[in-house]
């Protein structure tokens, strides 16, 4: 009864003596996995108890048996079979920190797997474990087990909801499929600790360059033409825009424009300016007026006044001109331009008569302006726009182009 005893002590429970058929006598072969130790044996017993007692092997709680890979009690009588081997797997100590905390477990599984199932510990996708399930269990084992916590991931709009075991924020996204790359960066930034919060902000950054075209404007160079007339215009050679092209960074943060940078610029056509003829051809017309036939040389619509000695808007009467004449219906003012030019010219006024450029006067700015001159007996007032006519003859300077 010593045997029996003993299996009682090692299993903890109640074992019934094996029923021994004395004719019968079966090889038994008992090999520890851990060490690769065998004993070999006869016995007439089918009860693994009694061999672990004959051979002298003791068995603590956690170990396990196993008869062709099936675990079996030592307490249960196997079924007939010709020979058996039955293997002992030795429980080890398996040291787990999970989250920094230790916690230590005793296993007989085959794997690190195992002992972790035992345990009732399910590891996610997202855990950490320091070594493979697989790994198997031949002794003590060490592992740290980092278990995952949730993060909230801000791209743009969207909010991605993930979980990760990793301690630092550029691992984490990677983790959820969303590793920087190039310019992205993050907040926090990629190599520091995943904040308390659980809350990283991304910003996916592109950078493009484009070219990009602006057009240069022509100038209009003016050329006298002997075959236009006096006072008309025409283009003889069209003016081209010129082409600038400029090399544009553009950067893109989630999708959208934040910034458009010229980094380089050059001058791919040059402008061509426009020619402009003016005419210096003069020809002599005639125009019927009240008064008969006059000959002209020139026609121009100007804005015309009035002015009499005493109204001038002077502060007092002046009776004088540039030229000497008294002012009278005759007198002509003009700019001090075109007085240069023109002075003594004779000039046909529609609804006035003819008078001659002899006075100068401060204009209206932005148009040809004449001033026509009454005494203050027989004053008109004029602000209206009429057409005057050069009279013959042509005087031998004159200006192409009007001041």
């Amino acid at each position: 009864m010593l045997g029996l005893a003993l299996l009682v002590t090692l299993t903890g429970a109640a074992i019934l003596p094996a029923q021994s058929n004395p004719e019968a006598v079966y090889p038994v072969r008992l090999v520890e996995l851990s060490t690769g130790q065998t004993w070999t044996l006869q016995s007439s017993t089918r009860l693994p108890a009694d061999w672990l007692v004959e051979a002298g092997v003791a068995l603590n709680p956690e170990d396990q048996l196993l008869l062709n890979g099936a675990r079996v009690q030592a307490d249960r009588e196997l079924p007939p079979l010709g020979a058996y081997t039955l293997q002992i797997r030795r429980a080890v100590p398996v040291t787990l920190v999970v989250d920094g905390k230790t916690r230590t477990l005793t296993s007989a599984g085959p794997t690190l797997g195992d002992a972790l199932w035992e345990a009732g510990i399910t590891l996610s996708a997202s855990d950490n474990l320091s070594l493979p399930l697989s790994t198997p269990l031949l002794g003590p084992v060490g592992a740290e087990l980092q278990t995952a916590r949730p993060i909230q991931i801000h791209l743009g709009d969207q909010i991605i909801q993930s979980a990760t075991s990793a301690q630092i924020v550029g691992e984490a996204l990677a983790e959820a499929g969303l590793p920087l790359q190039g310019l992205d960066y993050s907040i926090p930034a990629e190599y520091q600790p995943i904040p308390a919060d659980g809350i990283i902000r991304v910003t996916q950054v592109r950078e493009e360059i484009t070219l990009e075209q602006n057009y240069l404007p022509y100038e209009s160079e003016f050329q006298p033409d002997p075959e236009i007339e006096l006072d008309q215009r025409a283009v003889t050679q069209p003016g081209e825009f010129g082409v600038e092209v400029s090399r544009v960074r553009v950067r893109y943060e989630n999708g959208q424009e934040v910034s458009r940078e010229a980094e380089d610029s050059w001058v791919a056509k040059e402008p061509k300016n426009e020619v402009v003829g003016y005419g210096t051809k003069v020809v002599i017309k005639t125009l019927d007026t009240p008064s008969g036939p006059i000959e002209y040389w020139r026609a121009v619509t100007v804005y015309a006044t009035s002015y009499s000695p005493c109204r001038s808007a002077a502060d007092r009467c002046y009776y004088g001109t540039s030229s000497g004449l008294p002012v009278a219906r005759g007198v002509i003012g003009v700019t001090r331009s075109w007085y240069n030019w023109f002075v003594g010219q004779r000039l046909y006024v529609p609804g006035y008569g003819t008078g001659v450029v002899a006075d100068v006067g401060g204009g209206v700015p932005g148009e040809y302006w004449i001033d026509l001159g009454f005494t203050d007996a027989d004053f008109e007032p004029w602000h209206q726009y009429v057409t005057i006519y050069f009279l013959t003859p042509v005087p031998e300077n004159i200006p192409w182009i009007l001041p």
